[in-house]
């Protein structure tokens, strides 16, 4: 069974199986013919896959008549912030973001540093079906032009964004775990900028995982060990594009990637009121952040690409998801965990308060996020099935199944990601939501059977 999945932003698959250097190049060819043989910016994570991928597409950008700004070894949301900068007409990031090291993607992103949107996806998706790329002779073959000091432009506009001052007078120790992603080359330059002390962990770009590069509290037990002995103020866990975080606290709990968008939230929306964009999946305590501030929440459906397109659709100040992406409207339209994690250290350095004691004043919900594999042509209609068992309730189709009331909700939805249907559950009690997801995952199991 060949994984492959294909959607409005890019594809993805496993390496070997579906992702093949032949359907790379087909993808890459048909974004070529969509930007019309313009520039366009080439980055890849640390995968081991990545360098293959890289040249292949590569190859057919140049066979189409692109000129290839090739950024290299390069985070996603810096790629993002250089595509508008340059002025480019699109950019492909190579990575598979929080998959594991089996898999690898290809990211398309359009010319304002965002995602692809619905419509521009589906452009693209039509010249790969079609097959009909643009070929251009040997005087007209693209040519590769390598870009100096990309990432210093970068933390130079970050630095300008946030309070680097503040930063800097706290005398903050951080811990960042960048799980030998492409984040890796990048925390030093990160911590000069911000004037923070800085303890890396899993800080080689080698390719390699330690753990899975999902940043959430299973996989932060490294970090949680050096908080302690260094004494540290705050931890972070990246994932392999540094599109999203997480977050350790300096008493050592490892918190779910739920509260990052809040947490930031609730101090950025103080002096910026606006709508404020999340989806459908994503705990409610981003509701009541919002609300607290007098801003309107506007939900999508899953994915960066929408959460995104309705940030731009709606002039949203943020937007965000339970996954620990965030997007600042006023910096780029993008998840962007590097400026994430910035504005975390300014607000803790601006209030004088510690990390735990900024996610004490925030609401507390108990969230249970389970998956359930499944084969790829049976997953949606399962899906659909789920409807039966909320018969006697008001179902929302927006994104899957979603089932709420006053003290919780359950969602089931296929994976955009990977061939499993996702059953996420979140109440006040602890035990309801954990009975929330089994009741769920008793039925489905008996569907797959």
């Amino acid at each position: 069974m060949k994984l492959l999945k294909i959607g409005i932003s890019g594809v993805r698959g496993i390496v070997g199986d579906s992702m093949t250097p032949k359907l790379v190049m087909d993808f890459a060819a048909a974004f070529g013919t969509y930007v019309d043989s313009k520039s366009v910016l080439l980055g890849r994570d640390t995968r081991i896959s990545s360098p293959m991928l890289h040249a292949a597409c590569l190859a057919s950008l140049l066979s189409t008549g692109c000129e290839v700004l090739d950024l290299g070894l390069c985070p996603t949301p810096m790629l993002q912030y250089q595509v508008r900068k340059s002025k480019a007409k699109g950019g492909i990031s190579i990575t598979a973001g929080h998959n594991d090291i089996k898999w690898n993607a290809l990211a398309f992103i359009n010319r304002e540093g965002t995602y692809l949107n619905p419509f521009q996806g589906a452009e693209v998706l039509d010249i790969y079906h079609l097959g009909k790329f643009k070929k251009v002779p040997t005087d007209g073959l693209g040519r590769v032009r390598d870009t100096e000091h990309y990432a210093d432009e970068y933390f130079e506009g970050l630095r300008a964004f946030l309070d680097a001052e503040a930063i800097r007078k706290a005398k903050l120790k951080v811990v960042i775990d960048a799980c030998n992603g492409a984040g890796a080359n990048f925390l030093a330059p990160m911590a000069c900028a911000l004037g923070f002390e800085l303890i890396p962990v899993n800080n080689e770009p080698n390719g390699f995982f330690p753990h899975d590069p999902e940043p959430r509290p299973r996989n932060a037990q490294q970090v949680v060990s050096i908080m302690k002995v260094v004494g540290a103020d705050i931890g972070f866990l990246l994932n392999s594009d540094v599109s999203r975080i997480s977050v350790v606290t300096e008493t050592g709990e490892s918190l779910s990637e739920e509260f990052t968008f809040p947490l930031v939230a609730d101090e950025y929306l103080k002096d910026r009121c606006g709508p404020v964009v999340t989806n459908f999946s994503t705990s409610r305590m981003i509701e009541d952040v919002a609300r607290s501030r007098g801003c309107p929440l506007v939900r999508t459906k899953v994915g960066q690409s929408y959460a995104v397109h309705s940030l731009l659709q709606e002039e949203a100040v943020l937007a965000g998801e339970g996954s620990g992406g965030v997007a600042f409207a006023a910096f780029q339209p993008a998840f962007d965990g590097f400026l994430t994690m910035g504005f975390i250290l300014e607000t803790m350095a601006r209030q004088g308060k510690t990390i735990s004691r900024l996610v004490g004043e925030l609401p507390r919900y108990h969230i249970v996020k389970e998956k359930i594999y499944c084969p790829p042509a049976r997953v949606h209609s399962i899906v659909s099935e789920v409807k039966k068992f909320f018969r006697r309730h008001e179902v929302d189709t927006s994104d899957g199944i979603r089932v709420e009331d006053k003290s919780g909700w359950v969602q089931v939805r296929a994976s955009g990601t990977e061939p499993m249907i996702r059953i996420i559950a979140e109440d006040q009690l602890k035990n309801k939501a954990r009975e929330r997801a089994d009741e769920v995952i008793n039925f489905i199991n008996v569907l797959i059977q």
